[in-house]
């Protein structure tokens, strides 16, 4: 899965945690390489040296010494002294291997896993840096506009803080991106890369699977308690011993946990990577390569060592055997488009293409989807506007919404049938003229709408209670498994001579 850090500062970041495996070994360095069509517009390729990283990090030519930005990355400052933002340096996008594909590649010895993550990430971060930008605010201009170019730092990680197997890299990006249509260096508007953080998890997860197939694995899709998709690990492999290498997982869970519990609700994706880096050691531990590996094989038994030897052997026979099995990505589409426009009536380029990742994960080819998707657009089943998509079942359904309602406004009795209804005074009054606009209206559908804390709840007991007093029954329903916290007060019973309809 992907990950991503915005650093202010970190001045010396490559020095202490990119340049070692999670653990600081002495005269044992990794060795980061450059990437990107930012770094290659900088003349820069092969091996990161210090110097370069640290010219980038500061936004500076790394072969003349001079600022390539107009804008340097400071913190801003408020008239009273006051720190209203802190400049960003760095963007670290980090990829992390599923514990088992680790588990694997560290401790029974299959180095063609690593090969494997390494490709993944190749395919990820080409994604990825389709989706740089930069702000345009010349003659009055408040917008984004693509760039494509980002100057990465690569490293490649195969250790957790714990010492435990996990495959990871880090893709650090330099506050700095080329915008070719104003000839200059800009900082980084990352904003399209967070929005598409779960897709390009998908890409690279999608990439992995296909990989780890190919190599004579087989693989099953996870979810975790809440049923969410949780991407894949390699089949054969208990989750006993996956569990037993996963130290900062449950580092994490118990950081999420404490957070949940403090707050009230569960923490958002920003706040997860937070808590994620404030619960792991600051201080690399001292060890050996060497004893790194010792210590993680002694905590294998005899028959899960054997069991790890047995999987990669045959693992060897099957890719020999069978080779690559690729499948057409247009069912995944098709499964898609059903899923999402069934809940929606326009989607995001992004969320179609991760939902088809994710039902054909290791069995198809991220271009093939957006080949199939162009095919769509072609031949009129599909429509674009900018990143958003709709299909034709999907408008026509709408339309059909939008005309039932519009040829029935206005068409029958008041919902609270002119009863004269005193809402409580715990409203305020947005929440009485809520009630009371629900009860006088004389149309098929009416519908509220409130934003998070602005007493839906309160809101809707009253509405309830009114239209009990009218004679009317209540039939709630929530769209979401949230609105159920909305709705979870009101009694549940069906009317067909009136519905109401809220969003929650």
């Amino acid at each position: 899965m992907l990950t991503i850090r915005a650093m202010t500062n970190a001045q010396g970041y490559a020095a202490r945690h990119l340049e070692h495996s999670d653990y600081y070994a002495e005269g044992e360095r990794v060795v980061g390489h450059w990437r990107g069509r930012g770094a290659e517009l900088l003349a820069l390729s092969g091996p990161v040296k210090s110097e370069e990283f640290e010219a980038i990090r500061q936004g500076l030519d790394p072969h003349t010494g001079e600022f390539l930005r107009q804008r340097q990355s400071a913190d801003r400052i408020a008239t009273d002294g006051t720190t209203q933002s802190h400049g960003r340096h760095l963007y670290d996008f980090t990829f992390s291997a599923p514990k088992s594909v680790s588990v694997m590649a560290g401790l029974a010895g299959d180095d063609r896993l690593a090969k494997a993550h390494q490709n993944a990430v190749s395919e990820a971060l080409q994604e990825l840096e389709s989706y740089a930008s930069t702000r345009v605010r010349q003659q009055g201009a408040n917008a984004d506009r693509a760039t494509g170019n980002l100057v990465l730092a690569i490293y490649h990680h195969d250790t957790s803080r714990e010492l435990d197997p996990q495959l990871h890299t880090h893709a650090v990006a330099g506050n700095l991106t080329y915008d070719g249509t104003e000839g200059r260096w800009k900082a980084l508007q990352a904003s399209d890369i967070y929005q598409r953080r779960a897709y390009l998890s998908e890409v690279y997860r999608n990439a992995l699977a296909r990989e780890v197939r190919s190599l004579g694995y087989q693989t099953e899709d996870r979810r975790d308690r809440q049923g969410q998709d949780a991407g894949f690990e390699i089949r054969g492999i208990s989750a006993a011993l996956l569990e037993m290498y996963s130290q900062r997982s449950r580092q994490r869970d118990a950081a999420i946990a404490q957070f949940t519990a403090r707050n009230g609700r569960h923490p958002t994706d920003n706040e997860v990577a937070i808590l994620v880096r404030e619960s792991r050691a600051d201080k690399l531990l001292e060890i050996s390569t060497a004893e790194v590996k010792q210590r993680q094989q002694a905590r294998l038994s005899p028959e899960e060592a054997q069991t790890l030897t047995q999987l990669r052997e045959n693992a060897l026979a099957t890719a020999r055997a069978h080779g690559t099995v690729r499948e057409n990505a247009a069912p995944s589409l098709l499964y898609t488009q059903e899923h999402v426009f069934e809940r929606v009536s326009v989607a995001r380029d992004h969320e179609l293409l991760t939902e088809a990742l994710r039902h054909g994960r290791g069995r198809i080819a991220l271009e093939e989807v957006k080949g199939v998707l162009q095919r769509e657009e072609s031949s009129g089943r599909v429509f674009r506007f900018g990143p958003e998509i709709a299909t034709r079942a999907s408008l026509d359904r709408e339309r059909e919404m939008v005309a039932a309602i519009n040829g029935a406004i206005g068409r029958f009795e008041p919902l609270g049938r002119g009863n004269a209804f005193v809402a409580s005074d715990r409203l305020r009054p947005d929440q009485k003229h809520a009630v009371e606009f629900v009860l006088a209206s004389r149309d098929r559908a009416v519908n509220i709408r409130g934003a998070a804390g602005t007493g839906k709840t309160a809101t809707l007991q009253e509405l309830q209670r009114g239209l009990r007093e009218a004679g009317r029954q209540v039939l709630a329903v929530a769209p979401t498994m949230r609105g159920e916290d909305t709705i979870r007060n009101l009694k549940h019973a069906k009317d067909s001579s009136a519905t109401w309809r809220g969003r929650a």
